[in-house]
């Protein structure tokens, strides 16, 4: 069997036709034409702005007319990665499609389900002429995998419509109503060095075996953070012998947990075993404590050529200390999404160089109260080091709402489809409805999507059976939206 004869033979139809055209991040203008000239040959109204994003409008059918618009939200591009021995330039080049049994695949690359789907629901919704709907304003974004800048960039001055389904999930059955905002955080504080003497020797303190993860996903999987436990371990040698910093380095990716850590210090020879000491103490507490979560985490230390120079005594105090005082881990769950992490910062980046201690941190939150209120310790615990912090990539959450006319209507359909209620979660990642829910005061916003699994990757697969009753909600959903 052919892709474009998968059920809903349109919906593969148009997958399939996007799938010839590379759309990889900063890489969406054919496509973007694609579905203007699509929308110029159906007599539809569209426009695309400067910064790529396409906007096609449709009127409601018979019956319709006069109801308010949904906005049907996907974004135009993928993300394009490769297995090593794929030769495939995906700038230039589409994608080769293939069916493994029920799932729809790529040869050697991404599939671009994410966000693809959504896409040609949308072109096939708006080619029918017979399905029932409201008024459609069909918004394809531009660049949202590489920091959302397609949604920071809309001018939303054109769009009309208050409710929003935004087609980007990846699990069927489940409503997402909520996504966090994010910042990061960069700062920096100064330190003071001073030259070693010929007497001191140097050990390499390395923090390994960590799990790490995704710093929205894991977060609250207890996951520990390498940096966090080397500034743990080197407070513990402290209360038992007398050292200096010299260096540090752990992480670099502000949204990974970083699982390694490593630091040098320096120390007369009658400190070493004292530090053996405590670093022995130090093991058994950590396997103890992290039995469940943690289990191969370890602390070790080597011998190292002794540097020129080190962090005086107080310098050293002061990295420590900013580091076990700094906001790490969960610091919130939510009272209205059971489990949900609501707001959180992760330790990034650590690293002395150049006179100073660098940090780098993503805040997340689910409120931007939340956020702000991190930002806010942040910013404190900087000025009270004589430091400096900055921010960047700064976007709103997208905000739980209590009251959803269109959340109760998905439900209902669903419960009627299905005889059961969907799911409604929350995730503490980002979603373009953060920033969307901030430019469309008052709209009301849900994300859907079917089954696909390894997103991202040369592994990544969309359910062929999902699309067909995500596609059929949708259609049921839209209906029933008068």
């Amino acid at each position: 069997m052919e892709v474009n004869e998968l059920e809903p033979q349109s919906v593969f139809r148009f997958f399939s036709e996007i799938s010839r055209i590379p759309h990889g991040s900063e890489n969406t203008e054919a496509l973007a034409e694609y579905c203007l000239n699509f929308a110029k040959e159906r007599g539809l109204e569209a426009v695309k702005d400067n910064y790529g994003n396409v906007i096609i409008f449709k009127a409601g059918t018979k019956g319709y007319e006069q109801s308010e618009s949904i906005i049907l939200q996907g974004h135009l591009d993928m993300v394009c990665e490769k297995h090593p021995d794929c030769s495939k330039d995906m700038e230039r080049e589409g994608i080769d499609l293939v069916m493994d049994g029920k799932y729809l695949c790529a040869k050697g690359t991404t599939l671009g389900g994410d966000d693809g789907i959504a896409v040609a629901y949308i072109l096939a919704l708006l080619d029918d002429k017979e399905l029932p709907h409201p008024p459609i304003e069909a918004l394809l974004t531009a660049d949202e995998e590489v920091g959302l800048r397609g949604a920071h960039a809309l001018d939303v001055s054109k769009l009309t419509g208050k409710r929003m389904i935004n087609i980007d999930s990846e699990e069927e059955g489940v409503l997402t109503v909520s996504c966090a905002g994010a910042v990061r955080i960069s700062g920096t504080v100064p330190l003071t060095y001073e030259k070693t003497t010929a007497s001191m020797c140097a050990k390499k303190i390395t923090v390994g075996g960590l799990l790490g993860g995704h710093s929205g996903i894991d977060i609250g999987r207890n996951h520990k953070n390498a940096a966090i436990i080397l500034a743990e371990a080197l407070y513990e040698f402290g209360s038992q012998a007398k050292f200096q910093i010299a260096e540090m380095t752990s992480g670099g990716r502000l949204n990974v947990i970083p699982s390694t850590a490593e630091a040098v210090i320096c120390m007369e020879p009658s400190e070493i075993s004292k530090v053996d000491k405590a670093l022995t103490e130090f093991n058994t507490w950590l396997k103890d404590a992290c039995a469940d979560t943690e289990p191969d985490a370890l602390v070790m230390t080597a011998d190292e050529q002794l540097p020129e120079e080190c962090l005086d005594h107080a310098s050293t105090d002061i990295v420590i200390s900013t580091l076990l005082l700094v906001p790490n881990g969960v610091s919130s769950i939510s009272t209205d999404i059971p489990f949900l992490v609501q707001t959180s910062s992760n330790l990034g980046s650590v690293m002395i160089q150049e006179g100073n201690l660098e940090l780098g941190f993503l805040v997340r939150s689910n409120t931007d109260y939340g956020k702000a209120e991190t930002l806010r310790s942040l910013a404190c615990l900087f000025v009270h080091r004589n430091g400096r912090m900055s921010t960047e990539d700064d976007y709103p959450a997208w905000e739980y709402r209590r009251t959803s006319p269109l959340r109760d209507t998905m439900v209902q359909v669903y419960e009627e489809m299905y005889g059961e209620k969907p799911q409604i979660c929350a995730i503490h990642a980002g979603l373009e409805c953060g920033i969307l829910a901030e430019k469309i005061q008052g709209a009301d916003m849900i994300s859907i999507g079917p089954n696909m699994e390894n997103v991202h990757t040369p592994e990544e697969r969309l359910e062929i059976a999902s699309v067909k009753r995500c596609w059929e909600y949708l259609l049921k959903v839209l209906a029933g939206l008068k």
